[in-house]
């Protein structure tokens, strides 16, 4: 057998691995292992990967469009006690303007602030992931109550699916409970709650008046304008801020 090397054996250079470094008198828990429990963490709010390393800090607002506010918005969330009301957010806009991103970071920083570990949900991929367990198995209540019980849940691009009458009966039960529970939702959308614009599509014509009026009542509705930045880098998005 090829022996392994002294170096290939040890992981962390800093605590070498034992997880705790002591400096003078007082020993700290490692980076590495800080590291290692927070992406636990998020493994079990389910962000995903694309998302891992958003944070409020990394959001460059462009300010021509009023990002800044919007950022400041978010911010004051995490640190008010909305939450405990089941208050929540909407955030609504086109593609690309930084929704998720925004939803990513609140769910973190309920963690870092406040030690509340809530949950991600892509909502065409929830509503996938029912269906294929939705048959009174073991796995499909436990993934409809993670949803349910979750103290902050983001349903990410709320309305972007077409909806059959089954996808409108669970997405009405988890909101309806979610809603009498007071647990609150962090919900992004392309599409505004109501539009007197015959053309436009909105969440209340997807969804029905009766979830639409109860989104109304306990999220926030904040716009989130701006172009489509998908693709495009910071250094970018700083150069326009600049000729702005």
């Amino acid at each position: 057998m090829k022996p392994i090397k002294q170096e290939e054996k040890i992981k962390c250079k800093i605590c070498k691995d034992t997880g705790w470094v002591k400096k003078g008198n007082i020993v700290y828990k490692c980076k590495c292992k800080l590291k290692e429990i927070t992406e636990n963490i998020y493994n079990r709010m389910k962000i995903p990967k694309r998302y891992r390393d958003v944070s409020f800090e990394n959001f460059m607002p462009t300010k021509a469009y009023g990002q800044d506010l919007v950022l400041n918005k978010a911010k004051q969330y995490v640190l008010s006690n909305d939450y405990k009301e089941g208050k929540g957010i909407l955030f609504v806009g086109p593609p690309g303007v930084g929704k998720t991103h925004l939803a990513v970071s609140i769910l973190k920083d309920f963690f870092l602030k406040r030690s509340i570990v809530g949950l991600f949900r892509d909502t065409r991929t929830l509503l996938f992931d029912l269906k294929l367990t939705f048959d009174g198995s073991a796995s499909s209540r436990e993934l409809l109550e993670e949803v349910l019980d979750a103290p902050i849940l983001v349903l990410d691009d709320l309305g972007s699916e077409r909806l059959s009458d089954w996808a409108k009966d669970i997405l009405h039960y988890v909101i309806i409970h979610r809603y009498n529970e007071q647990k609150p939702i962090i919900i992004t959308s392309n599409l505004d709650l109501s539009s007197d614009d015959e053309m436009q599509t909105s969440l209340e014509e997807k969804l029905g008046s009766s979830i639409a009026s109860r989104i109304r009542e306990i999220c926030e509705v904040i716009y989130v304008k701006g172009p489509d930045v998908r693709g495009r880098n910071f250094l970018n998005r700083l150069q326009e801020e600049d000729e702005d």
